[in-house]
């Protein structure tokens, strides 16, 4: 695996590590809103983290780039680490909006997340 992809998946896991310490996820019951609470956070923390180091890349440190390979390839690490870091942040905004996207338009309900009933008339 070349330093680039090295670099890349490292961070992705050192990120999602932090999290899981911080986060109560494993301990807790089953339940769609703690989930979906701690999955929002998980998408927002690597958006963050990811446009964060990429942020950092741009500066063009020194100390980097013989890691990664060059400035060419600090460029390519910069480049997916905005990506991600987009991809992210969307996939963020759909977790905290979809679900009061589906509820304000009868789809279903804080109470069919709990007892489920017959479909609405669309």
């Amino acid at each position: 695996m070349t330093n680039i992809k090295l670099s890349y998946f490292l961070l992705i896991a050192v990120i999602t590590g932090l999290w899981l310490a911080a986060d109560p996820i494993l301990s807790v019951p089953y339940e769609f809103f703690a989930l979906r609470a701690s999955l929002v956070n998980f998408t927002g923390i690597i958006a963050i983290g990811m446009m964060s180091v990429g942020i950092m890349l741009a500066l063009r440190p020194v100390s980097i780039e013989p890691f990664v390979g060059g400035l060419d390839k600090t460029y390519r690490l910069h480049k997916w680490l905005g990506l991600t870091g987009f991809t992210f942040g969307v996939v963020h905004w759909l977790l905290a909006k979809g679900p009061k996207w589906m509820e304000s338009s009868s789809f279903s309900s804080r109470a069919s997340a709990i007892t489920p009933g017959p479909f609405p008339k669309l």
